[in-house]
């Protein structure tokens, strides 16, 4: 017999929904229990010419692949990771979908938006992993809202639990289904003894099956094993105790999130169930299943997005009469036209384009011509009709611009003025990956952040110029980017290509000057030591014909995968080799992306020292 509800069994069930949301913050790892079995895929992806990333398995021809590393190495330390806040938005969602339980997703959409956004700062949102009282009190929140609106309503509680949820007293049977249901796909994986028991020692402290299920859905929800990436299930390394090959149900997971930022679906579920996943030929089919999904771009979109920075861009300011100046007739901040947001998708439109649909080198993107935009506004700015969509792409004018990295989404600025410094320091720093130091903010002189004032005497390049030279504290650090900006003088601040600058009054608008532009300079893209460049296709052909552009993006990509920097070993030869997959005609961008996934480091996790 069940126990009747007393004020202290009440208390205890409270104190227990509590603790699980005090879980959520990584204080209490309860419940975590490793089940040290079983294996990781012996083998990878291989393709094209190379071989598989494992001890074997070789992946279908022309698919690019990652080449061979030391698997004795290992892949770096892997902290206890929670879900980002996107994924945890995706995953509370696709839970409650799954389960037909629409009409409670739509209404705790208002409390997943509350959960706080990671932070973009330098890097990516994944790398930001901080949980502060907002996060408990989110998941807490979320997870006793789910709890009350199923208990609330006899039909959702049935579609989650099934018939017998509503039966007074809920049979051992239908508890059961609880645990290796609902439950399950909330922990991602099957409960273990221990989980099991305690969900057992809260029933019995609860008298009606609607209690007694709103407190088990509540704890889940609020439980680490559900907001974090705990992976502490597979098979210890013989010769390393710290290394870790993760079991089916983490693979799957492993897969899902990488690539579509959720949980698992049913199918991966169901390979994880009967161990099929740990298989290669398996794992190989599902992830190109996985990579086909639609959710896939969404993800490499994200990945776009924010290692070009392009979410840092705060709008025009249109109500400024300069500006209104300089994009006389194009419709910026006029109802139904969003420049911007063309420009973005175009960068999503160009990398898609030549990632899914023409394979080949990074260096192909870099360099393209072609013009995919349908928007009218950006065509006309480009000076090319908008492709309509089917057939041939028009081709951008020669001369005028190349490649992803002179698009409007990379140029633009809020003001009718350019600036040079933070065109160049995005190059140099987010697609080459040169550092720049970083000089004492208080050691500035005054005034030494302003943009200098307009002087329609002087370009904005020898306005900017002057700033920095002569000056001991900025200078050196300038000279490592403020060049390239320079070149990049050829685009106005809504990205158009020019010959010369207009120099309007900001305060009425008025042309004060037209001046020619000076658009060579020593870029220094490699070694520092070559030619000038002059004009921003040389610019572009010097940071193409470099490689560094490879590098960069494979180091990107690796830090958005695994949401840490590279450590060396395992890693570096990880980075080495989407770096060559990245320059090589028979590999590219989905190559890359794809067969990262194939490689041992991502089957793997390293533990740090206790």
């Amino acid at each position: 017999m069940r126990a009747a509800r007393t004020d202290a069994n009440w208390q205890r069930a409270v104190a227990l929904v509590g603790f699980a949301a005090a879980a959520s913050a990584g204080v209490w790892l309860a419940g975590c229990e490793a089940t040290l079995g079983g294996a990781g895929p012996d083998g990878g992806l291989g393709g094209g010419n190379g071989a598989g990333t494992g001890n074997g398995g070789a992946g279908p021809a022309g698919t690019g692949g990652v080449v061979d590393c030391d698997l004795d190495q290992g892949p770096g330390e892997n902290e206890l990771l929670k879900l980002s806040t996107v994924q945890y938005r995706n995953t509370v969602t696709d839970l409650l979908v799954s389960f037909g339980l629409d009409s409670v997703a739509a209404d705790i959409a208002p409390l997943l938006q509350s959960i706080p956004n990671d932070s973009l700062g330098e890097g990516f949102r994944g790398l930001d992993d901080r949980v502060v009282l907002e996060h408990v009190q989110g998941y807490f929140n979320v997870g006793a809202a789910v709890g009350d609106a199923l208990a609330a309503d006899p039909a959702l509680l049935e579609l989650a639990l099934g018939s017998c949820a509503t039966e007074d007293p809920l049979t051992d049977s239908c508890w059961e289904g609880l645990l290796d249901g609902f439950l399950a796909r909330v922990y991602r994986r099957p409960l273990s003894q221990g989980e099991r028991v305690r969900m057992d020692e809260l029933r019995d402290l609860l008298p009606t099956p609607a209690e007694q299920l709103r407190a088990a859905v509540v704890i889940a929800l609020s439980s680490p094993r559900f907001v974090y990436h705990v992976e502490v299930d597979g098979k210890l390394d013989a010769n390393d105790p710290n290394l870790l090959s993760l079991d089916a149900y983490e693979l799957a997971n492993r897969l899902a999130y990488t690539f579509w930022q959720t949980m698992p679906d049913e199918a991966l579920f169901d390979r994880a169930a009967d161990g099929s996943l740990l298989e290669p030929d398996v794992y190989e089919e599902e992830l190109l299943r996985v990579w086909n999904d639609p959710r896939t771009k969404s993800t490499l979109r994200q990945f776009w997005t924010e290692w070009l920075k392009l979410e840092k861009f705060t709008g025009f300011e249109t109500t400024r009469p300069a500006f209104q100046a300089l994009t006389e007739g194009q419709h910026f901040g006029e109802e139904g036209h969003d420049h911007y947001a063309d420009m973005v998708q175009e960068v999503y439109d160009l990398t898609e384009l030549f990632t899914f649909q023409r394979p080949g080198p990074l260096a192909d993107l870099l360099s393209t011509n072609v013009s995919v935009t349908q928007s009218e506004d950006l065509a006309s700015l480009y000076g090319v009709p908008p492709w309509d969509g089917e057939g041939e792409y028009p081709t951008l004018p020669g001369g005028e611009r190349a490649g992803l990295l002179q698009r409007g989404a990379l140029l633009v600025s809020n003001l009718e003025q350019t600036n040079p410094f933070h065109r160049g320091a995005l190059i140099r720093r987010q697609v080459l990956c040169d550092a720049l130091p970083q000089p004492d903010p208080n050691a500035l002189p005054p005034g030494s952040l302003d943009p200098p004032p307009v002087d329609e005497a002087q370009t904005t390049r020898e306005r900017f110029a002057a700033k920095v030279e002569g000056n001991s504290l900025c200078a050196p650090c300038h000279g490592g980017f403020s060049t390239i900006g320079y070149v990049l003088e050829a685009y106005d601040a809504v990205g158009r290509f020019r010959t010369q600058e207009r120099v309007f009054d900001e305060q009425t608008g008025e042309l004060l000057a037209e001046l020619d532009i000076d658009t060579t300079a020593d870029a220094a893209i490699a070694s520092g030591d070559e030619p000038p460049v002059t004009g921003p296709t040389e610019l572009n052909r010097a940071i193409v014909e470099s490689g560094k552009v490879e590098a960069c993006l494979a180091e990107g990509y690796f830090a958005y995968v695994a949401r840490r920097a590279a450590q060396g070993g395992l890693d570096a030869c990880v980075i080495e080799d989407l770096t060559d997959v990245l320059s090589r005609t028979d590999g590219g961008l989905e190559a890359a992306f794809r067969d990262l996934a194939a490689g041992a480091s991502f089957t793997k996790r390293r533990f740090g020292q206790p």
